[in-house]
């Protein structure tokens, strides 16, 4: 079509569409294994369950709803989440709740989500202040509202 409209100099498309559905339907496709104009009434169940019977149906669910996990790090998504529910598409999606309880934004695979081994261990992302035996710390993936003072051994 490109080529086309190349060597014509124009991109007027409504003038050879006739010429390029022709074009198309007269060459062997590679999924029916034959010309679209050699398909009749009589092979046309036997094409399509062909044609459909390659589709792949997704594998079982690798996390169940209410599983922590911690979405990939290149997401720029800090912090573990939980799952709220388990969308059986092709490819298995999932979708997310923080810990308010508020759902983040779309869908995600199962390749971006990890099982959490420790999900109610939180990681120190900033030492803000020290007191004795305390420490005032800001906690990754978590804003200011939720720095708090722990004591000095319990620091990751």
């Amino acid at each position: 079509m490109w080529k086309m409209f190349t060597l014509n100099g124009t991109y007027k498309w409504f003038d050879a569409l006739s010429r390029l559905v022709s074009d198309y339907n007269a060459h062997k496709h590679r999924m029916i294994g034959m010309r679209p104009v050699d398909v009749t009434p009589a092979i046309a169940e036997r094409l399509l369950a062909t044609v459909y019977s390659v589709i792949k149906i997704a594998g079982p669910a690798k996390f169940k709803a209410g599983d922590s996990v911690p979405i990939h790090a290149e997401l720029d998504y800090r912090g573990v989440y939980k799952i709220v529910k388990v969308q059986h598409t092709n490819p298995v999606t999932y979708l997310l709740e923080d810990y308010r309880g508020k759902s983040v934004a779309g869908a995600f695979y199962e390749y971006e989500l990890h099982r959490a081994t420790y999900p109610d261990v939180y990681l120190v992302e900033k030492v803000l202040c020290r007191r004795g035996d305390e420490v005032y710390v800001k906690w990754l993936g978590f804003d200011g509202s939720h720095n708090s003072w722990i004591h000095k051994d319990n620091a990751i």
